[in-house]
């Protein structure tokens, strides 16, 4: 006993290659971990809400970042512009009012050369029509020929000169026209009973449509 010497259990010191930490392995042990990895988990362990989130990890990330936000902005910004520009202002809708009324006044005045029987343009506040010679009276034309057409919201229609006031012409009942109505009309030739100038205005702007003794229409540019 005295000249041999101990040796190292294997299991306790391990040999060759193996790490003394892993002592453990070949032994038959089975470390913890692994066997509590195995094991099911208890029901309410498994119904408990998972731990909060790491706020500067993922909340962060879920977040926007600067570009996007920028981007979205100025997609916006382009949608406000085209809906302001598809906006028509003053001058624009109160060139299309006088670009419309002074080419169915001309059609008026050819309805009358055709049909042979005068034609009568009436001027309101809300808007503007056309009325017929009919059995020594105005009747209102057939709207499949020229219907009557509403003034777009804030313009204002009125006839200056010799035309602004209701001129009927004879046999016709005063007691019959509407008072808030202005009339100019054309005979079977096409000529009008006056010259007319009908002044549009909107805002700060304003257009004229002149009908000339000839019956011309037209509008000084």
């Amino acid at each position: 006993m005295g000249g041999e010497t101990l040796k190292s259990s294997p299991s306790l010191l391990g040999e060759g290659d193996r790490s003394r930490s892993e002592w453990w392995r070949g032994s038959g042990i089975v470390p913890m971990k692994k066997t509590c990895a195995s094991l099911p988990l208890h029901p309410a362990a498994a119904r408990r809400s998972p731990p909060p989130r790491d706020k500067l990890g993922e909340d962060l990330s879920n977040g926007f970042t600067l570009i996007e936000l920028m981007v979205v902005l100025f997609i916006v910004g382009l949608v406000a512009g085209a809906v302001m520009l598809s906006i028509p202002g003053d001058s624009s809708a109160l060139s299309e009012d006088a670009d419309r009324f002074a080419a169915r006044v001309a059609a008026a005045r050819d309805e009358a050369v055709v049909s042979a029987r005068p034609i009568a343009v009436w001027i309101a506040p809300s808007g503007y029509g056309f009325d017929a010679r009919q059995d020594r009276q105005w009747v209102p034309l057939n709207a499949r020929t020229l219907a009557n057409r509403d003034w777009k919201p804030g313009t204002i229609a009125r006839i200056e000169g010799e035309a602004a006031q209701s001129v009927e012409p004879p046999g016709t009942d005063p007691a019959a026209a509407a008072p808030t109505r202005a009339r100019f009309w054309f005979d079977s030739t096409g000529l009008p009973n006056a010259p007319v100038t009908v002044l549009l205005s909107r805002g700060a702007n304003s257009d004229r449509i002149i009908i000339s003794a000839t019956g011309e229409v037209g509008r000084p540019r």
